[in-house]
This record gives structure tokens, sequence and C-alpha cells, in this order.
């Protein structure tokens, strides 16, 4: 199969270092290549004569000067129609047909450093397309690869803040303080492994975002990313503040795949949320799975949590739910999904769904991550669990009972925003009143509260715990009695 244009009769061929003008083809010689060629004129039907035009510029010298001769005004550039529901390769194909040169001979980067090696791509899934302005495309020949990389190829980073330099002489608070720029953090031993874990979680992070180089990193990325922003907007903390929380989100696992049409089909996402203010972490799991068949629709959405209350071990280790019997230390925040019953064309869709964080369990994530006064104090227990949902790519709004789905959407969760959203907000107001209540009684005791926090989630840690505690976090939804103890999501992948 050819690499450039996908087609099974095209064998790979040897790249050709000459010029375009060497390899350019009189109307004759490129008739009869398009004659050998697969019948192919998607390209020309998706486009019309009012469709917006993408400019595709020369990199070196030579190829500019080879683009003037098809521009009346001379240009270094030619314009070729394109549309939102293209691909690369029709592009390609439609500039192939305007400069007579095979495209089995050139590449195409976006104006952001993405390079297209090969042609298959849809537009839509390109962030390069997604513009107000025009686009614009570069044509590289094989030999300008190695110098535009140097210069131009596109990186992804992940950090808003600039680390800082720990004194070597210093305690490990002060070096976390320097390197995190963490916000009202309090004494604790457990620093050390604070620091050497998450030092670990983020050498993971760039490790991963660095095999993106080049192209666009995966849409989940952009997802949380844009969650986290939803999430920080509902909250009273400045710019700063906003910039350490979301370097404190970390995504650990980041597996999403979509249709190509901007709708996830499932999605495997672990984020670990590091707190600024305690040596403590909770990890957010998301497993989603959303297929539509002929007369039914497979979908099941779990979004699960495990608590770190004090971090004691230095190695960064990744755990996940394996199902109902072996959950790591996973407890539910929601589970929906819906039923296959009854199957085949009789299918109806009913909802399957269960809240699974209790009010207790909400005020003592928010002490977890945050504690009770200083930044605490700005962040709701409803922002809180906002943010738990963010840190998965889930932006949602409590106040308005909305997703907010951006360019690549999750299916299958508008029916559950008035029920998501109530749930939120009644467990997070009672949660509010004890967090406040707590917060008080601190003041008064010198923060004797801060060992309770850490001996309610002291069995979260252990990697051998089967199933979480049983706590009914959901009394006022109509499907309680039904999904008490279930793993929720009859077409939930575990089962």
């Amino acid at each position: 199969m050819c690499p450039f244009c996908g087609n099974v009769r095209h064998a790979p061929i040897q790249l050709d270092s000459r010029p375009l003008s060497e390899l350019h083809l009189t109307e004759a010689e490129y008739t009869e290549y398009k004659s050998h060629s697969v019948s192919d004129t998607t390209y020309k039907s998706l486009v019309r004569k009012d469709s917006p035009k993408l400019r595709v510029v020369g990199y070196s010298d030579d190829t500019q000067a080879f683009l003037r001769q098809f521009d009346p005004q001379e240009e270094s550039y030619i314009e070729v129609p394109w549309s939102d529901m293209d691909s690369v390769k029709w592009i390609a194909q439609r500039i192939e047909d305007i400069i007579r040169v095979s495209l089995h001979h050139w590449y195409l980067a976006t104006a952001d450093g993405v390079v297209f090696r090969t042609f298959g791509e849809l537009v839509m899934s390109s962030a390069a397309f997604r513009v107000q302005d025009q686009v614009v495309l570069t044509l590289l020949m094989p030999t300008d690869l190695a110098e535009y990389a140097d210069s131009h190829l596109k990186q992804h980073g992940w950090k808003q803040t600039a680390p800082g330099t720990p004194s070597a002489a210093g305690t490990d608070l002060a070096k976390c303080v320097a390197k995190f720029h963490l916000i009202d953090p309090k004494p604790s031993d457990a620093w050390g492994a604070y620091l050497a874990q998450r030092d670990a979680a983020d050498t993971r992070l760039v490790g991963d975002l660095g095999a993106y180089a080049g192209e666009d990193r995966p849409h989940i990325y952009d997802k949380i990313e844009n969650a986290l922003e939803d999430a920080f907007a509902d909250t009273d903390l400045d710019d700063e503040a906003e910039a350490v929380l979301h370097d404190c989100v970390v995504p650990l696992l980041a597996d999403l795949a979509d249709d190509g049409w901007g709708n996830v089909a499932d999605a495997e996402v672990l984020s670990r949320i590091y707190s600024p203010t305690n040596p403590a972490a909770v990890d957010v799991y998301l497993a989603y799975h959303y297929r539509t068949r002929y007369a039914s629709v497979e979908f099941s959405c779990n979004v699960y949590y495990r608590v770190h209350a004090a971090i004691r071990g230095a190695a960064l280790a990744v755990a996940r739910p394996r199902g109902p019997r072996q959950m790591n230390g996973f407890r539910p925040l929601f589970e929906m999904g819906l039923a296959d019953v009854p199957p085949g064309k009789r299918w109806r869709a009913v909802d399957e769904r269960s809240f699974g964080v209790s009010v207790a369990q909400a005020g003592a994530l928010h002490r977890v991550l945050f504690g009770d006064a200083g930044v605490g104090a700005q962040i709701a227990v409803r922002e809180t669990l906002v943010l738990l949902l963010a840190s998965v790519g889930i932006a949602f709004s409590a106040e308005e009972d909305r997703y907010t789905m951006g360019a690549v959407r999750w299916e299958g969760l508008d029916g559950s925003a008035r029920w998501l959203g109530r749930n939120l907000r009644r467990v997070a107001a009672a949660a509010g009143e004890l967090v406040k209540a707590d917060g008080e009684d601190s003041n008064k005791e010198d923060d004797e509260g801060d060992d309770d926090s850490e001996d309610e989630w002291e069995d979260e840690d252990d990697e051998d715990e089967d199933e979480a505690e049983d706590e009914d976090g959901d009394e006022d939804d109509e499907h309680d009695d039904d999904e008490e103890d279930r793993w929720a999501g009859p077409d939930c992948r575990y089962q």
C-alpha cells in the first residue's frame, strides 16, 4: 500500500530528491499517469466555485519559483478550493492537478508545524483547519524535511507555570514550593515522596506528548484543557492560581478513538490531580463507549476516583479499575449507560445511571485537595467535583446543567445533564456546609481535623482493595433501588 495516497495498487516508491521543476509532467504524461490510478473523483465533487480557498506556499526557493508559473500574478503560491468535509488526500489531489507532479513526491505542512507524511487524515480533525483566517499549507520536498523540523516542527507542552529552581539545601517542602508553586502548603513529612512522584508523573507526560511532535496531539488533551478552563471560570481564583491548578492535573493515560467526524467512539482516560496544599492526590478514571447499530445504540460512560490522602511512595504507580471485583481502590463518581432491553428491532433507549459520591465523600475530596482555608475557601465543593470531571475531559456546568462538547463530542451525555447537575448541587450544597463547619472547628482547634481527613481515605492506597465502600449518594434518583451495588451500564466493557 502506498503510504501517501493509501492506494493498495501503488507500491511504496523511492523518494526522489530532484526539484519539482524536474518532476513536472507534461499534460500528456499527466493524463497517462492518471489513467493508471484508481478512478476517484470524490475530491472534485466536494467543492464548488464558491468554496473557500486555501493557500499553498513553497518552502524552498526552488519550490516557490516553480509555483509562480501557475499564478497569473506570478505569486509564489497557488490557491485551491477546500471544504470542511475534506481529507488531506483530496486537497493533495487538487494540488496535484494544478502542478502536475505526483503527490508521491512531496509533503504538506500546516502553519502550526504539523507535517502530513501521509494524506489520509480528515481535515476536520486537524487544528490547522479550524481557524477563522485563510488556511495556509506549506509544500515540502523530502530534502526540506530536516531543515523544516529544526525550526518549525510542532511541539506540545502542558505546564503553564515556569518551574523554579529549588535549593539543594532546602527542605522537601521548600523544594515543592519552588518547583510547583504550591498554595498555602501544610507541613508534612510526605513532601519528599510528593516531590519525587510528581516529578515522575510530569516526566511521563512530557514523554507522552513528545511522541506527537510534528502532528496534532490526541484530541483528549485539548478536551481536558478546555474543560479545565471552563471549570476555573466558575471560581474566584486569579490567573496565577489557575495556572498552578492547571499544572496539578497530570493526564497519565489518554486513549481516545473518534469516528473521524467529531464523535468519540471509545475512550479510556486517567488523570492524577495533585493537591497544591497537601502532599496528596486524587486519581480520576473515565471509561467511555458509544456505538450506533442498525436498531440500537451501545453507550456507557463511567467515571471513578481514587484518593491518595498522603503520598508515601516516591515511585509513580498507576492503577485503574478492572471490574466490580477488582476496583483497586477506586470509587464511582457516576455510572451511566443504556439498557439493552429488549434487544434487536424492539430496542428502546432506557437510561441506567447512578451517582456514587456521598455528602461526606464530597467534603473529604475537597479537604484532601484544597483544605478548608485559603484556596479551599475560593473553590466550592461543587467546583471541586466539576474539576474531577474536567480532568478526564468532561466539561460540565452544574449551574446551567450543560455539557460543553468542543470539536470532539461525547455522544450520549446530553440526556443526563439535568440528572448530573441535580446530584452535583445536592451533594455539594450539603458537603459545603460540613466543610464550612469543619473549617471553623479547625481554626478553633489548631487544625486538628487534618488527621481525620487522612483517616477517612487511609484504605484508598491499598492496591489489593477489591471493592469500594457502598455509599448511597443518589437518594432522589428514580433508578436508585435497581442500581445499588451494580456495575453500571449494560454495555460496560468490564461485564
